[in-house]
């Protein structure tokens, strides 16, 4: 028995490990976390990472949770709410997904809702548990979902704040052909997280630099709802003006956004015909959060931590897999 119970647990281990890391990388590209490094451990399959810095936390959460509760018994309590609620919340998740996907309503309803009664009377009796362990799992869900939706709102205040910052695409085009800039040959790419407008760094770099490559791409990832997008839909082109061509890359939620791969799919377009992305120099931003008030949305505490959570993201030339001889960084500071 202890030695099927040691196996039953490698087995479970794994599985909440390999989880762990799936759902932490949607969540990246879903816009609930913030960057981190991602690597995949085989080659004939996308699905196989491992994040550095999720497998430390597990290993926190595990020796703090065995420190805290000291035997295998006081953490029954935390067990059986933890499981009881997953298969809850799974079910109702399910639910959703299979509206989502065309079934019958009633079917759906009648299946899952005959599950969700028999789940509610496990949560509803490991409730009585709350007190002795039923916490633990609650409050780690608490401070997760706290970190997740100040990671998605201080996101978005900040993509406000760099939004009015950014000029205008027509706008920049003018001052260029006006001030004709030394112009380099090759291409340069610049990433921006906007849709519209000229990235920052652009500005900055054209204004002090005076120079400007004879090709630019202002490129972007898209993270779709599907899990995985064709390659003839991954790249979308729209020229701006001035030699300067907007880049959309699209990826499915279950897809590592790689930058250099999706780039190789849009030089084969007519339109960036002559670009070689092994030669393309890439302008990643550095940006500062300063957090100020001056955005409503968020307290100034809950700032400051999205300012930290900012700071500690991966940059995004290594998050999007692009070489670092490749990259220039320019830094930023933005107030929210």
């Amino acid at each position: 028995m202890v030695a099927f119970a040691t196996v039953a647990t490698i087995i479970a281990s794994q599985a909440i490990i390999s989880g762990a890391y799936s759902l932490t990388q949607q969540a990246i590209q879903l816009g609930f976390l913030p960057r981190m490094r991602v690597l995949h451990t085989a080659s004939h399959e996308k699905g196989q990472i491992y994040m550095l810095m999720v497998n430390w936390l597990l290993a926190a959460g595990t020796l703090g949770a065995v420190v805290t509760f000291g035997s295998s018994d006081a953490l029954g309590g935390a067990y059986g709410t933890a499981v009881s609620m997953l298969m809850a919340v799974t079910t109702v998740l399910a639910a959703l997904v299979a509206l989502q996907w065309g079934y019958n309503t009633l079917a759906v309803a009648a299946v899952n809702g005959s599950l969700l009664v028999v789940e509610f009377i496990f949560v509803a009796a490991n409730a009585t548990k709350l007190l002795a362990g039923g916490w633990f799992p609650l409050l780690l869900a608490c401070v997760v979902a706290f970190l997740m939706l100040t990671w998605r709102t201080g996101y978005q205040m900040l993509e406000y704040q760099r939004s009015r910052m950014r000029q205008r695409e027509d706008e920049f085009v003018d001052w260029v052909f006006e001030n004709p800039p030394v112009r380099l040959p090759g291409a340069a790419a610049i990433f921006t997280a906007g849709s519209s407008g000229i990235p920052l760094a652009l500005t900055h770099h054209l204004r002090h630099n005076r120079v400007l490559h004879e090709r630019v791409l202002l490129v972007s990832t898209v993270s779709s709802d599907v899990p995985r997008v064709d390659p003839d839909q991954r790249a979308k082109l729209v020229p701006v003006g001035a030699g300067i061509t907007r880049v959309t890359l699209h990826f499915g939620f279950m897809e590592h956004p790689n930058v250099m791969e999706g780039l190789k799919l849009a030089c084969c377009d007519p339109g960036l015909r002559g670009i070689d992305p092994e030669r393309i120099t890439f302008y990643s931003r550095r940006v500062m959060v300063i957090p100020s008030g001056k955005v409503p949305g968020m307290a100034v505490w809950r700032e400051r931590i999205f300012a930290a959570m900012h700071l500690n993201a991966n940059l995004p030339a290594a998050y999007f897999g692009v070489p670092t001889a490749q990259v220039v960084e320019m830094g930023l500071e933005v107030e929210i």
